[in-house]
Order: C-alpha cells, then sequence, then structure tokens
C-alpha cells in the first residue's frame, strides 16, 4: 500500500485517480480547497483541504506522503501566473518531504519536448521544469484527447440535443481517444516504475480512429444514431470568443488567438500529436485499456433518451 496525495482531487481526472488507487488497495489522499466527504465502494477516503496559496498546508499534506498525483488547472482558460506559483509551492513542499519518492504529473494535454510558441503547452513544459529543477523525481504522463470531454462543457449539448458530436478535428485527422480512467490507471502503474522518473510518456488509448469512426463507435455502445460534424478551427474559436468574453478574468482575443494556433497545431501536425502508439507504453506500464464502445456503454446512463425519429 502506498500513500499518495493528489493534488486537484475535486476534479474529473483526479476524482477518478483516487478511485483507481483506492480499488488497487492503496491509500489516497485526496487534496482540495474545500473537499467534500468521499466514500469509494462504501469506504471512506482522507481528505485534505489545502489552499495553493498556502504552503504550510502544503507542507503537512506533503510530509506524510509517499508518491504526488499532480493535476493542475490548465492555462488555456485561467491566467498562467497562480498555476505556475502553484507548482512551485508544491514543488517546494514535496521536496521538504522526507518520504516523497515519485510526482506523476498529469499534464491533461499533449505536450511537445520544447516550446512552440502554444502557451497551455509551454505552461505545461514549465511546470515539469519547476519540479524537476528541485530536483524530484518526476513521470510526466501527458494524454491526446479525453473522451470524457463529449460529456461536458461545449461538446455535450450538440449530442444531447441532436445527436450529433460536433469536433474541431478534420476529416482525415487520426486521434487516440482516452478516458479519464485510463489515464488513472495509468499513474497507478507508475507508482510501481520509479525507474521512469524523468520520462515524458505521451499517451491515448487503445484506439485511433477518425471522427466518423468515433460516431459509428458510440452509435453502437449508446444504442442511437449518432452523426458528427467537422468544426474548423475559426468556426470553433469564434464560438469559444463568444463564450469567453463573458468571462471578466480573461483576455479573450488573446486566449482565441491561442486557442486557434493550438488546433490549427493539432489538426495539421505532421508529428501527428493526437495520434499515440501504445504498444511500447503498455510494455513499461501495463494497464488493460478501456475500447471506446466499452466506455460508452459504461456512459449511456449520463445522455437523455433517444430522440425519437
Amino acid at each position: 500500500m502506498t500513500r499518495v496525495v493528489v493534488f486537484g482531487a475535486t476534479g474529473v481526472q483526479g476524482a477518478a485517480q483516487v478511485a483507481v488507487l483506492a480499488r488497487t488497495g492503496h491509500e489516497p489522499v485526496a487534496v482540495g480547497r474545500n473537499p467534500k466527504p468521499i466514500e469509494i465502494d462504501g469506504k471512506p477516503i482522507e481528505t485534505c483541504a489545502a489552499d495553493f496559496a498556502d504552503q504550510a498546508a502544503l507542507d503537512s499534506v506533503c510530509a506524510t506522503a509517499e508518491v504526488i498525483f499532480l493535476n493542475l488547472p490548465s492555462t488555456s482558460f485561467q491566467p498562467t501566473e497562480p498555476i505556475l506559483d502553484a507548482a512551485r509551492a508544491i514543488a517546494q513542499a514535496a521536496k521538504k518531504s522526507s518520504s516523497v519518492r515519485l510526482v506523476v504529473f498529469n499534464t491533461s494535454m499533449p505536450v511537445p519536448e520544447e516550446k512552440r510558441g502554444i502557451e497551455a503547452q509551454d505552461d505545461r513544459i514549465e511546470i515539469r521544469s519547476i519540479l524537476r529543477e528541485q530536483g524530484l523525481p518526476v513521470i510526466s504522463i501527458q494524454p491526446v484527447v479525453f473522451l470524457d470531454n463529449l460529456l461536458e462543457g461545449w461538446a455535450y449539448p450538440p449530442i444531447a440535443e441532436r445527436q450529433t458530436i460536433v469536433y474541431c478535428h478534420k476529416p482525415e485527422l487520426e486521434v487516440s481517444w482516452i478516458c479519464h480512467h485510463d489515464i488513472a490507471q495509468l499513474m497507478v502503474a507508475a507508482i510501481d516504475r520509479p525507474d521512469l522518473a524523468g520520462r515524458n510518456i505521451a499517451v491515448g488509448g487503445p484506439e485511433t480512429v477518425h471522427l466518423h469512426e468515433l460516431a459509428a463507435k458510440l452509435s453502437r455502445a449508446w444504442e442511437r444514431p449518432i452523426g458528427y460534424e467537422h468544426q474548423t478551427v475559426d468556426d470553433f474559436c469564434d464560438k469559444i470568443s463568444v463564450a469567453m468574453k463573458q468571462r471578466s478574468n480573461i483576455d479573450a482575443d488573446q486566449l482565441v488567438a491561442q486557442m486557434h494556433k493550438a488546433y490549427t497545431h493539432y489538426n495539421e501536425s505532421p508529428e501527428k500529436p493526437f495520434k499515440v502508439d501504445m504498444g511500447p507504453v503498455l510494455k513499461e506500464l501495463p494497464v488493460k485499456l478501456t475500447p471506446i464502445e466499452d466506455w460508452g456503454r459504461m456512459t449511456k446512463d449520463r445522455l437523455p433518451p433517444p430522440i425519437a425519429t
């Protein structure tokens, strides 16, 4: 049993990690600003309230940690400096601890080895550096596109209202969609591989598909016809701009410019950042990944009834 402190445990990705840790015999500590009581299969989970700006609280929670799972908010939609300051504070707390032997950092997005002027990715690279500059052993787990994104945010309404996946993916784009549960599984597997510290590991799901293939698989899993629309980068950014201009803490024009740059890269880069060969990864982190249709069957009850035709 390993005592694993999970930062960002109140978010959907962190919550999945807490659940997998508990079900695999580890001792998760769910950290959040104001965490609510958590039970996994009827077993209470230890929680800890800690604000990223409270160094003493961070020091306290890290003091008894053996492994840290780090999930931080994306700077795509939030100011950069508070997130980088949080990484610095957590890195300092982990360095002070005599028990921390590994940090597993979930980047929550594909991240290249070097900065390329896409700020959200560049900030993830900066966080990796902040952690490693403190001398911490860090494994960076770098997922591509989350299946779970289909059921939240701007992707969900067209699925719920007209049974259509609308995504900013060109027709020929190959995507290794992955679910939150599988990210959690890979991070838990990393606990037993401290020799991988220093590595940046791109991860995806067990299948790489085009958007029309994703729709066909989810049609079968959700037992209803699911259509698909290839949203252009321009259209996607226009819609993001309308939503973001309602938020006072964000420079909407700057954000949209960055989103345009990022999604153009995702769609057009010859490196194919959304495509991952999981064969080599699974040799080092052996887990059973979730096929798209299996994920769909598990999430079917989160959808409204099928639209009558």
